[in-house]
């Protein structure tokens, strides 16, 4: 299992927690996904690398920021 942690910064509420899980687990070979809603610190686990601009791109879809 690979993990990859990063920030997700405009996070204000669990329905943002959800909306980006939910964005994140369509990335291919994600298994869990992990928020932090105060800190927004953020941890995917998945099956292979993910590539930084499909993180990026997939929370956009849901009107969030990823910082590394």
């Amino acid at each position: 299992m690979i993990k990859t942690n990063f920030k997700i910064t405009n996070l204000d509420c669990e329905a943002c927690i959800k909306l980006s899980t939910m964005a994140l687990k369509k990335l291919p070979s994600v298994q869990t996904v992990k928020i932090n809603l105060e800190s927004g610190a953020t941890e995917v686990e998945s099956n292979q690398e993910l590539e930084w601009e499909d993180i990026k791109t997939a929370l956009v879809e849901v009107d969030k920021i990823a910082e590394k």
